[in-house]
């Protein structure tokens, strides 16, 4: 992987756990979710038409994606309901790269050197590490846990159709974008569906914040969706899962919740590995 690929998967990390923030301190956080998709999606239509349709072969994967997204982003806002950032974020995020790990190679045969195998390893135990926080894990019930995983399962999924897809796709751009554009309408719908009201408002409220927040999701995961194009899909999953540190220092640092000498080692595993994968 190149410096540059890398510099941007670390980017879009930060992106990434930028917008988690906002959900997670929203009062609403469905309608939140669903605003921030919808301007994912005016994006992704206004841009359409100055991009190539992607290639015929790549649509079965981009449907396949529109229905994962959805699970995901349900659970998301499930998870963020019964638990904190801090708990939710590693959990949901750590599962991805171990899933993608054992798919991408004994499923897509695609070959991973020890080296990576072993920066891939160390990362996910660093996540997994970050997600038993004392208090944090053991003084909640068990639906964050049970949401998060399914997120995180749901972030797996839809990553390996994605790198999939845009292989077929012709254009990464296209195909991110295609899928911004599609993906915003069943998760309206539903908000629609439940809160109208409260949907309105929060786009006359929120506006200045659901505008950069929309472009900060699409920016962070059409990075990801293009840097699939240049290096192992489970590797670009494990580096773009450092925003579980960036999301950890957030948590800390904006809203006040507890650290523990364990807690930082963790987060020192995830930035070691992903250091290992420059070596």
């Amino acid at each position: 992987m190149s410096l540059f690929v890398l510099s941007l998967v670390l980017f879009s990390a930060l992106m990434h756990a930028g917008w988690n923030l906002f959900v997670k301190q929203s009062p609403d956080r469905l309608v939140t979710m669903a605003t921030l998709d919808l301007v994912s999606g005016v994006i992704g239509i206004v841009a359409l038409p100055f991009l190539p349709i992607p290639h015929p072969e790549s649509w079965p994967y981009l449907f396949v994606s529109v229905i994962l997204h959805l699970g995901y982003q349900l659970f998301l806002v499930k998870a963020y309901v019964y638990g904190d950032l801090g708990q939710v974020y590693p959990i949901a995020r750590g599962t991805s790269p171990l899933l993608l790990g054992f798919v991408s190679v004994f499923w897509l045969g695609e070959g991973l050197s020890t080296k990576m195998m072993f920066a891939i390893g160390l990362i996910t135990l660093g996540i997994f590490s970050l997600m038993f926080r004392g208090k944090i894990f053991f003084g909640h019930t068990l639906r964050p846990v049970f949401y998060a995983l399914g997120t995180g399962s749901f972030i797996a999924a839809y990553t390996l159709t994605d790198g999939l897809g845009v292989r077929f796709s012709g254009n990464a751009a296209s195909y991110v974008l295609w899928l911004m554009a599609l993906e915003c309408w069943p998760l309206l719908g539903i908000t629609l569906y439940r809160r109208k009201r409260t949907l309105l408002s929060s786009l006359r409220q929120n506006w200045k914040f659901a505008v950069p927040g929309g472009m900060l999701s699409v920016s962070a995961y059409g990075i990801v969706v293009w840097a699939m194009q240049h290096s192992p899909i489970a590797l670009v999953s494990a580096i773009r899962e450092s925003s579980v540190v960036i999301a950890a220092l957030m948590s800390i640092w904006i809203l006040k919740e507890e650290t523990t000498a364990k807690h930082l080692i963790a987060v020192a595993m995830v930035a070691a590995g992903v250091i290992l994968t420059r070596i």
